[in-house]
């Protein structure tokens, strides 16, 4: 009975001191530099997988541990500290000799890493990533904000920020857990996004383990080579997200921006040399992937600025300053003073943004307006690859002034309202309906005008780059079977498969046309949503439409939603229908959808992908002089937009919008 006494008060002694001396301590190797183990109370943190703690020994300050995972054994040997450090040797290995990890994230690396460029697979299918991660110590508050799901979000650089992915493990009670994710490439990611907030790169065929104790603050990554992911949580990039103040600018005012936008690079690279004068043991990679992000930023920066030129016509220097910035990405060259990067182009989630937008700036400003609607249709008609009626014809010929009228209007315009109501009256214009009609009735030979022939002549005009133009042709193609929701034609498809060899960008277009064909000819379950428009044939009158389209539901709620296939925030509404149908089915409410310029097979697809249907579910597709009067009544002036009927057949004048559900179902509670 002695014995086992003295042997239970020796164990707890052992427990004692491992507690207080070694328990819930991470160290690094000293000669690397690399975070080598991690010692929590039950589980050893060792190539970045959880060991389970079966034993401990202590002699003095030495420790024996032996631990286990998955049927295999780890022997740990603890050496005792001498002059801040221990010797550690795992199994069989050598020993190592250790350091503490005292700060909040890895300490600046012994020896310098002079390695230049980053992983780059060419964008090869079935490549994946392997993150291992453990939020330890995470109080009830963290646990309430992020949820018990840990995410990885990174962009798809191939649909250009449309069409972006979350991957997702559960974590145990404890915060551990691990997910494997595809990765097209090396590419830039959000990690943790609601709670921890964490911005890194991540290589594909790597496996890394992510620490966050929120007991002691630190943040750390385990891995092969994680030399460049250790750096970035030391010393993060700073934002390179810049606007422009302006609603309509004038070309003195974008030049101001340009400055702008120049001085926040230079600081930015001022501060970048700063911090590797103050770390001189930072990794080449570390600095040309900060130089990089500052590049892709400007970029990025400038060409949104775009959209807030009158008349989106950018002044001369301003758009060479870009030439410069994408050229730079071709190429590796000396821009302004600043450090450049060719590839991947995934390694800055800015990139797609940037591409998309200066490509669209070079396809508006063809030669001889190549890109313009209407000189493109005009050319179609010429080559009889389509047939224009005189009406149309006419309307053909002034849509491009029509258009530069309304934005010369819009440019003198302060008040969001009034720009608002100028928008919408275009779009509702009878000229922009006869467009509208003319480009749903000749869609497949307007297709492979601005699927194919337009943006590849566009990025031809460019410095010739295989990667640039595979990804962005694949995205444009992507792009355009993502507004339409029907498949392209079989021959665009062709074409992309001869031309387009970058693995995943061509997989994801045929991916995508795959999806929209199996939707095509699927059944329409639940087709009874969809009205013909018979009962308001020849009527003419907004309100007396929209009345008689209500009339079948007099004591019931009606939730108007005014959207288009065509409207991306208007999709993103309609995925979450029955999210919305589940929550309001107390309140006895019919959901009328009234669709805006949509392709009848587009129509069909968008209710039939999102499952937008029931028997409180009514759709139609008007024609579009009854829909722009319908519009006009109802005051729309963006889309989606929303419009609430009482019981009563009451038009209110309240915000109801859906997207909210919680202020949407008090606000009904409300009326009720």
């Amino acid at each position: 009975m002695k014995k086992l006494f003295l042997t239970l008060v020796v164990a707890f002694a052992t427990l004692c001191g491992f507690a207080q001396e070694i328990a819930n301590t991470y160290w690094r190797n000293e000669v690397t530099g690399d975070w080598f183990i991690g010692i929590a109370d039950k589980y050893i943190i060792y190539d970045c997988r959880f060991w389970e703690i079966e034993n401990i020994g202590q002699k003095k300050d030495r420790y024996t541990l032996t631990a286990t995972c998955d049927d295999e054994r780890l022997d740990i040997a603890i050496g005792n500290l001498k002059n801040g450090t221990r010797t550690i040797t795992v199994g069989n290995s050598k020993a190592v000799k250790c350091s503490p990890i005292t700060t909040a994230t890895l300490p600046d690396y012994p020896v310098k890493d002079t390695r230049v460029g980053f992983k780059d697979n060419g964008y090869a299918l079935g490549d994946s990533v392997t993150i291992v991660g453990w939020l330890k110590d995470m109080p009830a508050e963290a646990w309430q904000r992020g949820g018990n799901e840990f995410e990885v979000f990174v962009h798809n650089i191939i649909a250009r920020n449309l069409d972006d992915e979350s991957f997702y493990d559960k974590m145990d009670s404890l915060g551990r857990f691990t997910i494997k994710m595809p990765l097209m490439n090396t590419s830039q990611v959000y990690m943790d996004w609601k709670r921890t907030t964490k911005v890194s790169v991540l290589e594909p065929g790597e496996t890394y383990f992510f620490l966050h104790d929120f007991g002691t603050g630190q943040k750390l990554f385990m891995g092969s080579d994680v030399r460049l992911q250790n750096e970035l949580l030391a010393y993060p990039a700073s934002s390179m997200y810049e606007r422009m103040e302006y609603e309509y600018a004038t070309q003195e005012q974008a030049m101001e921006f340009l400055h702008h936008v120049k001085e926040c690079g230079r600081r930015h690279n001022a501060e970048l040399q700063k911090r590797v004068e103050e770390h001189p043991m930072l990794s080449r990679r570390y600095i040309d992937y900060l130089a990089g992000y500052i590049l892709v930023g400007m970029g990025e920066s400038l060409m949104q600025g775009m959209y807030s030129v009158a008349g989106d016509k950018l002044p001369a220097e301003y758009i060479a300053f870009a030439d410069s910035l994408w050229n730079s990405m071709i190429a590796p060259l000396s821009t302004d003073g600043f450090s450049t990067l060719s590839s991947p182009k995934s390694l800055y989630s800015d990139y797609p943004l940037f591409l998309t937008d200066y490509m669209y700036y070079k396809v508006q400003n063809m030669p001889e307006q190549e890109g313009s609607v209407a000189k493109t249709l005009q050319r179609l008609a010429a080559e009889g690859a389509i047939s224009l009626d005189e009406k149309e014809t006419d309307a053909v010929k002034r849509y491009d002034s029509e258009l530069e009228k309304m934005k010369a209007q819009l440019a003198t315009l302060d008040d969001d309202a009034e720009i608002e109501k100028l928008i919408s009256e275009f779009n509702n214009s009878e000229i922009a309906y006869i467009i509208n009609d003319v480009w749903n009735s000749n869609a497949d030979a307007i297709i492979r005008e601005f699927a194919v022939k337009i943006p590849q002549r566009a990025i031809n005009r460019l410095p010739n780059n295989k990667e640039i133009y595979d990804i962005y042709m694949a995205g444009i193609i992507w792009n355009e079977i993502n507004n339409r929701r029907i498949p392209l034609p079989a021959d665009v498809i062709e074409w992309a498969e001869e031309n387009i060899s970058t693995p995943a960008a061509i997989n994801t277009v045929v991916e995508m046309q795959n999806r929209y064909l199996a939707l095509q000819r699927r059944a329409l379950s639940g087709s009874e949503s969809l009205k013909t428009n018979d009962e308001v044939k020849n009527m003419s009158d907004g309100e007396k439409i929209l009345r008689k389209l209500i009339e079948p539901y007099k004591g019931k709620f009606v939730l108007v939603d005014v959207w288009g296939t065509w409207c991306g925030p208007c999709k993103r509404a309609l995925s979450h229908s029955k999210e919305l149908y589940e929550r309001m089915a107390p309140y006895d409410m019919v959901f009328l959808y009234l669709a805006n310029r949509s392709d009848e097979g587009a129509w069909k697809n968008v209710i039939k992908e999102y499952n937008v249907t029931g028997e409180n579910v009514v759709h139609y597709n008007l024609p579009g002089e009854q829909q722009s009067a319908v519009e006009n009544f109802l005051r729309v002036s963006g889309y989606p937009t929303y419009r609430l009927i009482d019981r009563n057949g009451n038009l209110l004048d309240v915000n109801a919008d859906p997207r909210d559900l919680n202020v949407f179902e008090n606000l009904i509670k409300m009326i009720e």
